[in-house]
C-alpha cells in the first residue's frame, strides 16, 4: 500500500523519494540533531551548578522540559540515522521512517511549546517557518546529489534551530549566562569525541559479517512500502 507523509497529504508534491538512497553524508548529518541535546543539557547543568535551591516553580518547569527535550533530540539522532541512512530505500518509506517522522513532529511540537513559554509566539513561529521551509526544500529534490545536500542541510538547520531555542532567553539567564557557552563547549566536545570513538570502534572491531547480520535483523522490521505518486 502506498504511503504519504503529512505535507504530501496537504498537497505538497514531493519528489525526493524518487532519488533518496543511503549516503554517508546524510547518515553523519543525523548527528546534527544531537547538538540541541548538548545545548539543553548544558543549560540544565549550569542551572544546577550556579542557582541555589530551592528553585521556583517556573525554573522547575523549564528544568523538566529541558531534560525531556535533551532526551527527545537524542532519540531523534538514532531514529533519523535508521530512517535516512541505514534502512532508506528509493521509492519506499520504511517503518523506521514513519517512526522518525512521528518522533520529529513530537520533538518539534515540544520544542515550540517550551520556546513559546519563554519567548512568546512570534520567535517560535518564525523558527517553525524556517524549519518547514528547509524540510520542503529537501522534499523537492530532483536528483540524488541534490537530495544528499538538501537533506543534510535540513538536519543542520533543524539542529541549529533546536539549539537556538535552548539558548534564547534560557531560564535563570542572569545567573547562568556567563557559564552556558563554556559548558556547551565541554558537552559538545564530549559528544563529538563519543561519536568519533563509537564510529571508529565499530569500523575496527565489528566484522562485516556481523554488521550485515545486524542490518538483516533490523530489515525484518523495516516494512518498506511504496511512496504514493
Amino acid at each position: 500500500m502506498a504511503v504519504k507523509n503529512l505535507t504530501e497529504m496537504l498537497g505538497f508534491k514531493a519528489s525526493a523519494y524518487k532519488h533518496w538512497d543511503p549516503h554517508v553524508v546524510v547518515g553523519l548529518s543525523a548527528f546534527c540533531l544531537g547538538i540541541p541535546s548538548c545545548a539543553f543539557l548544558s543549560v540544565v547543568i549550569c542551572i544546577v551548578q550556579t542557582v541555589t535551591p530551592p528553585y521556583g516553580f517556573e525554573t522547575w518547569i523549564h528544568l523538566v522540559f529541558y531534560a525531556i527535550l535533551c532526551l527527545f533530540y537524542s532519540f531523534a539522532v538514532i531514529l533519523c540515522a535508521l530512517a535516512d541512512f541505514v534502512f532508506i530505500r528509493r521509492n519506499h518509506r520504511s517503518y523506521y521512517g514513519k517512526v522518525d517522522i512521528f518522533w520529529a513532529s513530537l520533538t518539534f511540537f515540544a520544542s515550540n511549546v517550551n520556546f513559546a513559554l519563554r519567548a512568546g509566539i512570534v520567535e517560535p513561529a518564525l523558527c517553525s517557518v524556517l524549519a518547514v521551509a528547509a524540510f520542503l526544500y529537501s522534499g523537492s529534490s530532483k536528483s540524488f546529489d541534490q537530495w544528499v545536500f538538501r537533506h543534510s542541510l535540513w538536519h543542520l538547520i533543524a539542529g541549529c534551530i533546536g539549539s537556538y531555542g535552548a539558548f534564547r532567553l534560557a531560564p535563570e539567564g542572569p545567573q547562568t549566562a556567563a557559564h552556558i557557552w563554556p559548558m556547551f563547549g565541554i558537552v559538545l566536545g564530549a559528544y563529538l569525541v563519543a561519536i568519533a570513538a563509537s564510529l571508529g570502534l565499530c569500523a575496527i572491531f565489528l566484522p562485516k559479517a556481523l554488521r550485515t547480520s545486524v542490518w538483516e535483523f533490523g530489515a525484518k522490521y523495516a516494512c518498506w512500502k511504496a511512496v504514493a505518486t
